[in-house]
């Protein structure tokens, strides 16, 4: 589904926006649409596929691209608890002592994950995997980031 994240009452079923479409691309040559800003909401476990990934020099070319993990911080902090002693005062110094050693990487995807959660909760995604367009729209369910893309311009060219 894409939705327009701005307006929460705005749902489209893909496959009626590609129905219209398909009419759009039969009328006339449509018109290229392509997006500036790409967020992908997803977890460690649902990463994103297809041929364009997060190293791909031509989706970069084309739009300024990020993937948030929403689990970095409880992945984290799964590994901050893990085999701590019962005694809760010992437990917050091995806690204390764990976090100071964070790695930056470690770091840095805590808070990418926390800039993930906070951007999800203003664009008022409700689920994941979400791919997030220029702010105002978002494909919901697919990991697959040219499938997105696909609905995204679909989506725009509908609305032309």
């Amino acid at each position: 589904m894409i939705r327009n994240s701005r307006s929460k009452s705005f749902v489209v079923p893909v496959r009626i926006v590609l129905v219209l479409f398909a009419g759009v691309a039969q009328a006339g040559r449509p018109v290229e649409v392509y997006p500036h800003l790409v967020e992908v909401f997803t977890t460690t476990e649902r990463p994103i596929s297809g041929d364009v990934g997060i190293n791909s020099q031509a989706l970069h070319e084309q739009a300024e691209f990020h993937v948030f993990e929403l689990d970095g911080i409880w992945r984290s902090e799964a590994n901050l608890s893990q085999g701590l002693p019962a005694d809760p005062e010992q437990s917050k110094r091995v806690v204390l002592h764990r976090f100071q050693q964070l790695s930056e990487e470690d770091r840095a995807r805590m808070q990418r994950a926390a800039m993930g959660l906070a951007k999800a909760m203003q664009y008022g995604v409700d689920r994941y995997p979400a791919i997030v367009f220029d702010g105002e729209a978002v494909v919901y369910g697919v990991t697959d980031v040219q499938i997105a893309i696909a609905h995204y311009r679909a989506w725009r060219q509908e609305g032309k």
